[in-house]
């Protein structure tokens, strides 16, 4: 019965035309909305990407001034002793390499032309000798992890620094030295007249990265993203620590396996050879489109609500209420009333041109029964 009634019929259509409106803005939105995730997202990560490098490449380029200075100076107070030449075979810290010489003054376990050096321009500085393809320690204040200075150690054999060195160049910028990076600088040390590469001169200074650390913990992508650095070595500098993904093995395991649940973004930091590894989830983007349809959805609800009680409203004040008074008027009239009001006259649509005629089939029938009654007998 209810589903025949005149309100239903006139409200159904309604209905589905706003359903559809709704679902159709809700994908239309919702999609936009995503879009708007993710470039909100590419963004943030270019942002704090460039305000990083920015900081990497004005640490960079404040240290190596700081480098440049300290090797003119070293190399100046090595000058200053004499020509350069290989001196005789030594041990240092259990290791065999050759001294070196300048104006016959042995450097291998002598420490005052390192420690002068450092003592005025701060960092760390060294003085290889070569062995052979090798280059050892001989005299150096850079200190190992117990504190000892690390005499004895070689030149890394697979680092940039060796391969420009045989190339009798010189090598400026960030090294990894026993774990740790150095803005470094290596001159090649030639032996008197100019002949071939006996030794290294080397100065560095610690990368202090205290600031990177802080503007990088504070940093994330979205809500569960993250941004991380990594060293040389792919070893795990510094991380985000804020938002959910802060535990630094998951944060290697995605930087290395880039799952295909996460949007990863790996930049490599020139001079430094550091890699910056911006990530988030997807889960993310679609967790905003699921709150954005269900907001969307709720709001058009709400909406077509609203619009069908006004429309069942309009319907029943404007149609079905005059057709109800119509209707019982007809009744009436079939069963001998006439004396009616009907106030739908006044309306100009078609329910006022229906009122017009049941009142003219009144105004008839009131005449008629009336001419009747006047009958004689």
């Amino acid at each position: 019965m209810f589903r025949h009634s005149l309100r239903v019929r006139l409200l159904l259509p309604v209905l589905a035309l706003v359903l559809v409106v709704v679902i159709v803005v809700t994908l239309v939105l919702s999609t936009v909305e995503a879009n708007r995730v993710k470039a909100e997202a590419t963004s943030s990560i270019d942002r704090q990407s460039i305000a990083l490098q920015s900081l990497f490449s004005v640490t960079r380029s404040i240290m190596l001034d700081r480098v440049n200075s300290a090797m003119r100076l070293l190399r100046q107070q090595s000058d200053a002793l004499g020509p350069a030449a290989v001196g005789p075979a030594i041990t240092v810290s259990g290791q065999s390499a050759n001294d070196l010489l300048f104006g016959g003054k042995p450097q291998g376990n002598a420490f005052q032309l390192v420690d002068g050096l450092t003592a005025t321009t701060g960092g760390t500085a060294t003085i290889f000798s070569r062995s052979g393809d090798n280059f050892v320690r001989i005299s150096t204040n850079v200190k190992k992890d117990d504190g000892t200075r690390a005499i004895g150690t070689q030149l890394d054999p697979a680092g940039p620094v060796i391969a420009q060195i045989r190339k009798d160049d010189s090598f400026y910028g960030v090294v990894d030295i026993l774990g740790t990076p150095y803005v470094t600088g290596y001159e090649p040390i030639f032996s008197a007249g100019g002949g071939s590469v006996i030794g290294i001169w080397y100065v560095g200074y610690k990368t202090d990265l205290q600031s990177l650390d802080h503007v990088i913990s504070d940093s994330r992508v979205l809500d569960s993203g993250f941004v991380a650095l990594f060293d040389s070595k792919g070893k795990l500098r510094f991380h985000s620590k804020t938002g959910t993904s802060t535990d630094p093995a998951l944060i290697e395991k995605i930087a290395t396996q880039q799952p295909s649940d996460w949007t990863v973004v790996k930049q490599d930091v020139p001079g430094w050879g550091f890699s910056l590894v911006s990530a988030y989830p997807k889960s993310d983007v679609n967790n905003v489109i699921v709150q954005q349809s269900l907001w969307i959805g709720g709001l058009g609800l709400l909406i077509c609500v609203l619009l069908l009680g006004l429309q069942s409203a309009l319907i029943w004040s404007r149609v079905l209420k005059p057709i109800q008074h119509l209707t019982v008027v007809a009744d009436e009239l079939s069963m001998g009333k006439w004396n009616h009001t009907i106030d739908e006259v006044v309306l100009k649509d078609e329910i006022g041109t229906l009122a017009k005629a049941i009142a003219r089939l009144s105004n008839s029938v009131r005449l008629a029964m009336d001419r009747l009654s006047k009958r004689p007998g």
